[in-house]
């Protein structure tokens, strides 16, 4: 009874914030992640994290990842321009390098400040979308770009990710092990590319003919679970599987209803549990550095507006329009969260890191409408 009780609260929870947050233009994730530090210890002590939870999160996490590699088209990539690929390589490599420089000079151990690294990386640009959408800037070469950049950083974040916390499972590492490492982890995208396309074609001919009812959706969860197991089998994290899964299977031309099925499934239920469950796990009070925390701040902000405007510069783009797509790169949100939370589970991350991500998402999130307007006056 308490179990479901939990589930309840949390779903209600989810919904009032997202709703509140919606009606402000923010996220409806910043407002479930909120509702969640509501109901947690960094405010009202309602309920404490629970392992189950927990476990039923982790879903929300696959489809999630699911999700966004669903929605990645290969052959836009292609087509986005060196603008967009300068973009998101700085915005990935400048954030990342500033971060782990930063842990380093305050003492961390090599694996805190890669994952401090890695988090930074990872872009979410709903926010700024939004944005544009409203001033009329969308579909200009600045919108485009920053879309462009940010599927690639997407894409970047995750291999970043994915190595670093290969690095995180071996207590020390050569050069020679880091190589071998990244070969491996190279590897197993290139493999998993290759059959997953070849398997995919084949369950689209499977399920269209077989008659049970939602046999589709059925097969392409078992097909992603599949993925984010082999992808745990091979030292690679689970929602690497999980984002090659989606990028398989969105040239299927199943891809809209697969969209629309397994997106009522997880933003219905399982999405808003993680989110949720992510501001229950988030302790404002483990934020005991502030003077560090400024700092990691400032660096995530930065880093994005340097790497990714000063690339954009290189690509072409007059300053302006290069402060634009920096600052169109700045917001964090879900990869980062997710990043935090298997970095939290795995034991290999600080409460410290942990809120300390989710005040930098929170901060990105309500900073930058602010800041795009300002460079469009």
């Amino acid at each position: 009874m308490e179990f479901l009780l939990q589930i309840t609260l949390f779903l209600l929870a989810a919904k009032i914030g997202s709703e509140l947050a919606e009606r402000v233009r923010l996220p409806s994730v910043l407002g479930e992640l909120l509702a969640g530090m509501v109901l947690g210890p960094s405010l009202l002590h309602l309920v404490s994290p629970d392992p189950i939870m927990g476990d039923i999160s982790q879903i929300g996490i696959m489809l999630l990842m699911f999700l966004a590699g669903l929605e990645t088209d290969l052959q836009e990539m292609k087509r986005t321009g060196s603008g967009s690929l300068l973009a998101a390589v700085g915005g990935v490599a400048v954030p990342f390098l500033l971060a782990f420089l930063l842990g380093y000079f305050y003492g961390w151990n090599t694996v805190d400040s890669l994952f401090l690294g890695s988090i930074l990386t990872a872009t979410s640009v709903g926010i700024t979308v939004r944005v544009l959408m409203d001033i009329g800037k969308l579909n200009t070469s600045i919108g485009m770009t920053i879309l462009g950049a940010a599927v690639i950083d997407d894409v970047i974040g995750i291999v970043v990710f994915t190595v670093v916390r290969g690095i995180s499972l071996h207590e020390e590492m050569s050069i020679f092990g880091f190589f071998k490492l990244t070969g491996l982890i190279a590897l197993f995208f290139i493999v998993t590319l290759k059959s997953g396309f070849w398997v995919s074609d084949r369950l689209d001919g499977l399920t269209r003919k077989l008659r049970t009812r939602e046999v589709s959706l059925t097969v392409s969860i078992i097909f992603v679970l599949i993925l984010a197991l082999a992808a745990e089998h091979a030292k690679v994290a689970g929602i690497t599987g999980a984002f090659i899964a989606g990028i398989v299977m969105s040239r299927s031309p199943r891809k809209e209803t697969l969209t629309d099925k397994i997106g009522t499934l997880g933003y219905g239920f399982f999405v808003p549990l993680f989110f949720v469950y992510i501001g229950v796990n988030t302790n404002l009070a483990d934020i005991t550095e502030i003077r560090l925390a400024v700092l990691v701040i400032i660096v995530a902000i930065a880093g994005k507006i340097l790497g990714s405007g000063v690339m954009a510069l290189i690509g072409g783009f007059s300053f302006p329009d290069s402060l634009r797509v920096g600052i169109g790169m700045v917001p964090r949100m879900e990869v980062a969260l997710i990043i935090a939370s298997m970095g939290l589970t795995a034991g290999v991350m600080s409460p410290f890191v942990y809120s300390l991500t989710v005040a930098l998402v929170l901060v990105t999130t309500l900073i930058t409408p602010l800041l795009i307007r300002a460079t469009f006056r």
